[in-house]
């Protein structure tokens, strides 16, 4: 029987905690509290000595509460896992529980910090407090307060500001399991505790991955040789050659220096590795050929993708008989594969060989030993017809052939297959047929990628996917049946540029989850529909080059995560709303060009504060340009302001998918351009081919980040803005085809990236400013001003004819004009003269009275500067005439 005063003690414990499932149900049933839930206790006294309230269910069965005092009075405690007890800060007071041995609060969303008072528990040989929300830990000393301890876990806890965590490491004798995994650790280990004789001489699981460490820590490393078992590397900030000395360490059975800088080659000394059951060298920038690895008899995962190596050693990869997970993806092998090649891989799950030159020399008849889950094959040479060895598999659900050559009919071979795949991709092919078998291979939640081939048909619906891209094909009439999916889960959908039709159905209030739909390309009519409104998740929005009518719907308004809104290229009319600028705080890109919108610009459209992309183009909009466009801060900033990504919220698709790409077709350099994975680097502004009127704001300078300004084929007057030399980023300028007068500013010279050109037909006047970049530009940039000169134009400015000898001969009584031609040599002889006199006839005057005075003195303090300069250049100029 249990203690009256333990059993007590537990009520109030329970209490205290928030037991939404009734999982403590047990407790205060019987008077014995050792035969409750979780409670053991020793047989011989009775004393709790076990308290296990950590999930050992489900996620929505976990505890809630505060770690309350009750548990002071379980003074026997050696045992308290309370892992996943969604509670608040450790106590003080646990350090007060003399006895414990095992303490787990890992995933318990603890704050606060950690205790120092844990380090009274002497007794201590398992903690584990990881993944948690701990405050900055500022040292770690109370850990060499625990000598017995063997297992300590502190994984994400910040201990990027604890300048000792080393040396408490270092000085826990007994320590084997070491895991400070995301703890932002960086390497501040000094030579002389190398070989500390406080080193822990049996550490048998190292985890550090996920830090800055740096290669300086390998020397500590090699003191466990003999003990190591698995050692985690993994996203550190290592660089140079993986050191030849890991292939001393004998015992080892895991090694994951994934995602860091190494370079070189792959040391050979790695083959000495006879127990290496895990390798993983991926993310690294490695080279040459894969070593010789047939002494890994006992490796079963091997992951060496995205690097450099090259070779043909897949040829000899029947030595691995044991590997069931193999990834040499994104590299540069070659050779050519054969059946041989897997003659010995019984036990092979998952391969992915993609984007290596591979060439698949497979006889039509050949069952593999393996029976695979994942196949990864992408831009291997795997055509012209499908794999017929497919067939012989029962496990694939993840299934990658895209880009691999093939050229077969679909029809005939999909259908057929043995297995459901969550993950098809088959894209960037040249397969044809129709692909309405499809959902019959496919289950449910699928993602499904079938872009950028010669499928034609209707489509093949119903798919219950997550993800599905069917664009860049040829299939053809309605979407009718769209409404078919279970749209519930549908995450993103792209039926870009295809040969489709009709109207699109009106029936998108259940597709509650999609972020991305992409319809563009196709020849879609009729109306935007309003339940497009209901999608309050999406943030990308493609319906560009369709013939849609009408007006905006003001239901999508409620799209307030939109990022994307392209419409371009369709028939909408009515003017530009005022929502856009309200309600989609988000937007990045608002592309409407080439519609059929009229009226003025909307003030509320400065409100888009993270607008990159504004193409309002080919439109009927009149009036002034708002003098607040000035105030798009993403334009206004130079370099990338917000990163495309694929958006992905669900975190059960494969973790190796890249989703999607925003992609915007945009006017640059008078080239129509699609930017897919760099748009994020594009600042783009046209307004151009409306019927705007009034002067170009002034302050649209400020839009240093803009890397093209579009303004042309309207009625803007006034002149350039003075200031456009600010914008430095700015590769393509049109203004032509408007009614700007007055010279081209100086600050055009600035402009050291511009490539594009076009401020003709207009009625620009003056000289064209001197420049590196200006002066490359052909007369077709300038033309149709009638008063405008200079180089690269053949009509000369009147001051450069006088200049020609040709023009002004013979006359010695004539000036000799200087580089600006009205200078003359008379002027230079005069100046002095000229100068003292009328300066001291006018100083005289103002010096008698006094605010005069004042203000003349402070007016000589700002022109002193410019006066000591132009001097220096007059002078400079009348000696070098002088000696002429």
């Amino acid at each position: 029987m249990c203690m009256e005063r333990e059993k007590q003690a537990l009520l109030k414990l329970k209490d205290d905690l928030v037991d939404e499932n009734d999982q403590l149900s047990s407790w205060g049933t019987s008077d014995d509290c050792c035969n409750w839930t979780g409670v053991r206790c020793n047989n011989r006294t009775g004393h709790v000595y076990s308290l296990q309230l950590n999930q050992q269910l489900d996620d929505s069965m976990q505890f809630k509460g505060d770690i309350s005092s009750p548990l002071l009075e379980l003074k026997h405690l050696a045992y308290l896992d309370m892992s996943e007890v969604r509670a608040t800060s450790i106590p003080q007071f646990i350090g007060s529980l003399k006895h414990l041995m095992h303490l787990n609060m890992s995933f318990c969303d603890l704050t606060g910090t950690i205790p120092h008072q844990l380090g009274n528990l002497t007794r201590l040989v398992f903690l584990d407090l990881s993944y948690n929300n701990f405050n900055k830990v500022e040292s770690l000393s109370w850990l060499s307060r625990l000598p017995a301890l063997k297992h300590l876990d502190l994984s994400t806890a910040d201990l990027s500001g604890t300048t000792d965590w080393f040396q408490a490491i270092n000085s826990l004798p007994s320590l084997h399991n070491l895991y400070l995994s995301g703890c932002g650790l960086s390497s501040v280990i000094s030579p002389p505790l190398f070989r500390s004789n406080y080193s822990p001489a049996s550490l048998a699981d190292i985890d550090l991955s996920q830090n800055t460490l740096k290669s300086s820590i390998f020397p500590w490393l090699l003191n466990f040789n003999n003990s190591l078992v698995h050692l985690k590397l993994y996203d550190n900030e290592f660089q140079g050659k993986i050191p030849k000395a890991l292939g001393a360490m004998i015992n080892l059975e895991s090694l994951l220096l994934s995602g860091n800088h190494f370079e070189g080659e792959i040391p050979r000394a790695l083959a000495n590795l006879g127990r290496l059951e895990s390798l993983d060298l991926s993310w690294n920038s490695l080279v040459g050929e894969v070593p010789d690895m047939k002494n890994l008899s006992f490796i079963t995962r091997l992951f060496l993708s995205d690097n450099k190596l090259n070779g043909s050693w897949i040829e000899n990869i029947r030595l691995l008989s044991d590997l069931a997970y193999l990834d040499i993806s994104y590299n540069f092998m070659n050779g050519t594969i054969s059946e041989i090649n897997f003659l010995n891989l019984t036990e092979l799950t998952h391969l992915d060989i993609s984007s290596n030159a591979f060439v698949f020399n497979l006889s039509l008849n050949w069952t593999p030993p393996f029976q695979l889950d994942t196949l990864i094959m992408s831009s291997c040479k795997l055509g012209p017809s499908f794999p017929q060895w497919l067939r012989t598999q029962r496990r694939i659900s993840e299934l990658d052939i895209s880009n691999a050559g093939i050229e077969d009919d679909i029809s005939s071979r999909f259908g057929k297959l043995p297995f459901k795949l969550n993950y098809l991709n088959i894209s960037h092919n040249q397969i044809t047929g129709e692909a309405h078998k499809l959902p019959s291979v496919v289950g449910d939640s699928a993602t499904v990628d079938m872009s950028s081939n010669f499928l034609h048909g209707s489509l093949p619906l119903p798919l219950n996917a997550t993800i599905l891209n069917l664009s860049k094909n040829l299939f053809s009439g309605t979407i009718s049946n769209l409404c078919s999916i279970a749209c519930e889960r549908l995450f993103y959908l792209d039926l870009s540029d295809n040969c489709l039709s009709g109207e699109i159905p009106d029936c998108w209030m259940t597709c509650k989850e999609l972020n991305i739909l992409n319809l563009a390309g196709n020849n879609f009519s009729g109306r935007i529909p309003a339940s497009l409104g209901s999608l309050v998740f999406i943030q990308t929005l493609n319906l560009k080059n369709n013939s849609f009518s009408g007006e905006l719907p003001p239901s999508l308004a409620n799209c307030t995560q939109l990022e994307i809104l392209d419409l371009g290229e369709n028939r909408l009319s009515g003017k530009i709303p005022s929502w856009i600028g309200e309600n989609l705080s988000s937007l990045v890109v608002l592309r409407l060009r080439s519609n059929y919108l009229d009226g003025t610009l909307p003030l509320v459209l400065c409100h888009l504060a993270h607008l990159q992309i504004l193409d309002l183009s080919h439109n009927n909009i009149s009036d002034d340009i708002p003098h607040c466009f000035s105030n798009f801060s993403a334009m206004s900033k130079n370099g990338s302001t917000y990163e495309f990504i694929g958006h992905s919220n669900n975190h059960t698709l494969p973790f190796f998918i890249i989703l999607y790409h925003d992609s915007v077709r945009v006017v640059l350099k008078g080239m129509e351009l699609e930017y897919g994975k760099t748009l994020e680097q594009v600042k783009i502004m046209d307004l151009s081919s409306n019927n705007l009127s009034g002067e170009i704001p002034d302050g649209i300078a400020k839009l240093e980040g803009l890397v093209s300004l579009h303004l042309s084929n309207n009625r803007l007057t006034g002149i350039i803005p003075p200031r456009i030399g600010l914008m430095r980023s700015l590769e393509s300028l049109d203004l032509s085809t408007n009614q700007l007068s007055g010279g081209l500013p100086n600050g055009l010279r600035d402009l050291n990236f511009l490539s594009s050109l076009n401020v003709s037909y207009n009625n620009l006047s003056g000289k064209i400013p001197l420049s590196t970049q200006l002066q490359t530009f052909d007369n077709n940039s300038f033309v149709a001003n009638a008063e405008l000169c200079g180089k690269p134009l053949s009509n000369e400015c009147a001051a450069e004819q006088a200049h020609d000898p040709s023009i002004s001969q013979g006359s010695k009584n004539v000036d000799i004009q200087d580089e600006d031609g009205f200078i003359s040599r008379r002027f230079y002889l005069s100046m002095g003269i000229g100068f003292a006199t009328g300066f001291w006839a006018v100083c005289g005057t103002l010096l008698l009275y006094r605010p005069w005075r004042h203000a003349f003195f402070r007016l000589m303090n700002h022109i002193e500067d410019w006066l000591h300069v132009t001097t220096v250049l007059i002078m400079a100029r009348l000696q070098r005439r002088l000696r002429n």
